[in-house]
């Protein structure tokens, strides 16, 4: 059954790829937008943020993209530009499962490829790991290419590799003294303009609350509601701001995701195109508001 589950798998990526030669990127990009807010979107002169995401996509072709969506390339840049945030050590990389030896690993690590998205094998317990399944699910990712699937470029020029990562604990949110586990700061022209924290209850439940600068709620939503509760500031939120604004340099737009631990903070990764512009915003007068501060070129 599993075999048959894989095979489709592998059936239905070919066919991403079959398409992408039939339906061009700004095509297949305008009309996933279209479907999500009702309307034609304007991928000639873009507006709105995730318009603007979008042409992105169709347009861009900077080398230094595929360096930020590199899992293992990243990590140099970022070193280079701030020393605010650590970055989780590399145990190894491997070009093939085959290299994978886990009688060589710690009993807790995670396993993701570099080139994609959602590939990532958390094992808190070597000794109940189904080891056959982890190792057929990164097959899987190695067979892939994330642009046929999503249209994003930086992705489809990486060289793939399996990253073994240390595991790190984070402390988790207590109903009573809640704090996120995520900043996803939103940076234009390297300037930080508003940060997604996100929030996960005891009961499982997701959150995300927008903030300015100032840590003062913002008057919209992106993807999930708002927590229910008050949220006290980080004690690490403005060396986040500035850890993010060293990263970001350069780049007139980019989202710099940094997991928070305490007073410690880890880089998680630098976001190109957030939901691959299809970020539900709401109100939806915020999506034009937030695109207008992206100084975009456009050709």
């Amino acid at each position: 059954m599993k075999k048959l589950l894989f095979l489709a798998k592998k059936t239905e990526y070919i066919a991403k790829v079959l398409r992408s030669f039939i339906v061009n990127d700004e095509d297949f990009l305008s009309q996933r937008l279209k479907e999500m807010q009702g309307s034609q979107p304007n991928l000639t002169k873009p507006s709105t943020l995730n318009e603007k995401i979008c042409y992105r996509m169709i347009h861009q072709r900077n080398p230094l993209h595929t360096i930020l969506a590199d899992k293992i390339k990243v990590r140099e840049y970022v070193k280079k530009r701030t020393d605010l945030v650590a970055i989780i050590p590399i145990i190894k990389v491997y070009n093939n499962t085959k290299q994978i030896n886990f009688d060589e690993l710690p009993e807790t690590f995670v396993l993701k490829c570099n080139h994609d998205s959602g590939s990532s094998i958390i094992c808190t317990n070597k000794k109940t790991l189904n080891k056959k399944l982890c190792l057929k699910k990164l097959e899987l990712a190695l067979f892939k290419n994330m642009y046929y699937s999503t249209r994003e470029w930086h992705y489809k020029n990486i060289e793939k590799k399996i990253i073994c990562e240390e595991y790190v604990i984070l402390e988790k949110v207590r109903d009573k003294d809640p704090r996120p586990e995520m900043l996803r700061i939103h940076c234009f022209n390297g300037i930080a303009c508003f940060i997604e924290a996100d929030f996960t209850d005891s009961n499982g439940n997701e959150f995300i609350n927008v903030y300015d600068r100032k840590w003062k709620l913002q008057p919209f939503q992106m993807e999930y509601p708002n927590y229910h509760g008050d949220i006290v500031e980080p004690d690490s939120f403005y060396k986040a701001l500035t850890a993010a604004q060293e990263i970001s340099s350069g780049i007139d737009y980019c989202r710099v995701d940094l997991m928070l631990n305490n007073d410690k903070l880890y880089f998680s990764e630098i976001t190109l195109t957030p939901c691959r512009g299809k970020l539900k915003i709401t109100p939806e007068k915020w999506d034009r508001r937030l695109g207008e501060m992206w100084e975009l070129d456009v050709y």
